[in-house]
């Protein structure tokens, strides 16, 4: 990668010969220095292997894309799993300051802290000091990347100085024709680290957060259950698709409702139809029933009046004749 040097009191831009990818293996440190004329410039410095094991805030360190994938997957399968609880602490990449004079200070890939006392959403550090949380953590995991050794050596001794209840060791064998899942771990006893023993189905236990590492699909997929419940613990990638069905399966409800109460509005709409149909179908008959009523009366009536003129007549006619 080209290093760039930009002058900072001078007028004009001082650039430095590129550089090239293989003169940053391990990635680089921003650095500035004064030139004898008196300007101030930036530069590139090369990291080394020991910086992986004590990097400066501000360090850029190169990453191969598994690792990088493994390593959010990894912080979202426990970050979920203690979104709930302001006591525990979930972080990535975050320089951890032990206060052991002699001892390295890496950041590890996840590191899982519990009994924090100010842990907030505004909380933002830049290192994580044990002395002054009055905590360290309890699970301490790292991906093995070839860039940079010593996750299975040096930081075994590193974490087992600074009393780190366990810590798992991933390594992805991403320099493989045909990569795969190896996972290993150490477990704090009596102040020294031994070997976690797998269970017969080759699964890693943490206590200290009761979840189970494993692999399947023959080494390419890396799994984590919670040892409790048995229930899968979800990556990023899982998570993500969760919510999609969830919110996908929320929609369709909706949908399912609202379709619902359009058909028992368009029911309901139908029989106030068929009741009012049905009033004035009623109140029709009703009508006609008076109407017949009426006219029924009416021919009584004239009836009845026919029936008195006859009898009129025929008391005329036998007046006459007598």
């Amino acid at each position: 990668m080209p290093a760039l040097i930009h002058a900072r009191s001078a007028p004009h831009q001082t650039l430095i010969p590129p550089k090239t990818v293989d003169q940053f293996p391990y990635g680089w440190r921003y650095q500035t220095k004064t030139l004898p004329n008196g300007e101030q410039i930036d530069y590139e410095e090369p990291l080394t292997a020991a910086d992986f094991l004590d990097p400066q805030l501000g360090d850029c360190m190169i990453q191969r894309d598994k690792h990088l994938r493994s390593n959010t997957n990894l912080f979202t399968v426990f970050d979920n799993r203690y979104a709930n609880d302001p006591s525990v602490g979930v972080f990535s990449d975050l320089k951890m300051v032990w206060g052991i004079p002699g001892l390295k200070e890496p950041a590890p890939d996840v590191a899982v802290v519990f009994n924090l006392q100010n842990q907030d959403e505004e909380t933002d550090r830049s290192t994580f000091d044990v002395k002054k949380e009055g905590t360290c953590p309890s699970l301490v995991i790292e991906i093995m990347s070839p860039n940079y050794p010593g996750d299975d050596t040096l930081k075994v001794d590193i974490y087992e100085q600074a009393h780190i209840p366990e810590y798992i060791i991933i390594n992805p064998h991403s320099d493989k024709a045909h990569p795969f899942y190896e996972i290993r771990g150490y477990r704090l006893v009596a102040g020294q680290y031994k070997p976690i023993k797998p269970d017969k189905q080759g699964r890693l236990l943490s206590q200290t957060t009761n979840v189970l590492f494993s692999v399947h699909d023959k080494g390419r997929r890396l799994r984590l259950r919670d040892a409790r419940t048995g229930k899968w613990l979800l990556n990023a990638r899982e998570t993500e698709a969760a919510l999609l069905t969830e919110t996908r399966a929320r929609l369709e409800a909706e949908d399912r409702m609202i379709e619902a109460e359009k058909k028992a509005q368009a029911e309901a709409a139908a029989r106030i139809e068929e009741a009012v149909a049905r009033i004035e179908a009623e109140k029709k008959a009703q009508a006609e029933a008076k109407a017949r009523l009426e006219m029924q009366i009416q021919v009584l009536a004239l009836k009845k009046r026919l029936q008195e003129l006859e009898n009129q007549l025929n008391q005329e006619e036998m007046q006459i004749r007598g």
